[in-house]
């Protein structure tokens, strides 16, 4: 059986993603919900720091918050089975499922929940380099934190490169709303 991998996003915590990820498990499958490296000065954790206030309209990481992101990989990457895996996450956590492509694992499927992508030249690269699989992508009309057009780039990539793409655009913020949890149980069932 599979693996879910399911990642929060930024000020989050494994235990805050863990109800919804068991709410979306397929029967058999096999669950980790990792923790975010570095501390949040707020409360939980980060997946990598902002150098200055998260802007939603910002469209490039600095080389320092790179170097995060590239840290939290390959922490990531360690824990990862060799089974097939469903990577997934909301906010920061989605753009840490993408970035994941970059290594040669199993993926069957990405679930994108209010993300956007970090290095969308690199990803649409790397998309043309690897097997064509599924993603789910999740995004709210009203997103503050991740505006929906930065969101929408990614379905677009990866639908661009080929993939099965699940779209799901919903009229709230920045969430991922409870009514939507069985839709996503549902996707990663016909997986």
């Amino acid at each position: 059986m599979p693996t879910l991998v399911m990642m929060h996003g930024m000020t989050g915590t494994a235990e805050m993603m863990r109800p919804f990820a068991e709410s979306i498990l397929p029967d058999g499958w096999d669950l980790i919900i990792p923790e975010a490296t570095f501390p949040h000065p707020n409360r939980g954790f980060t997946w990598w720091r902002y150098e200055k206030e998260d802007d939603p309209n910002k469209n490039h990481l600095s080389a320092t918050e790179l170097s995060d992101v590239d840290s939290s990989l390959l922490k990531l990457k360690q824990l990862l089975p060799d089974d097939q895996l469903v990577i997934g996450g909301f906010s920061q956590g989605g753009a840490m499922a993408q970035e994941l492509l970059q290594f040669n694992i199993d993926v069957i499927g990405i679930i994108a929940i209010a993300t956007r992508s970090v290095r969308p030249l690199e990803l649409r690269q790397r998309l043309i380099e690897i097997s064509n699989s599924n993603i789910l992508w999740m995004h709210g009309e009203t997103d503050h934190r991740v505006r929906i057009e930065a969101g929408q780039e990614i379905a677009d990539l990866f639908d661009e490169a080929g993939w099965n793409v699940t779209r799901i655009q919903h009229s709230k913020g920045h969430m991922i709303p409870v009514e939507h949890h069985e839709d996503v149980r549902i996707w990663l069932s016909s997986l």
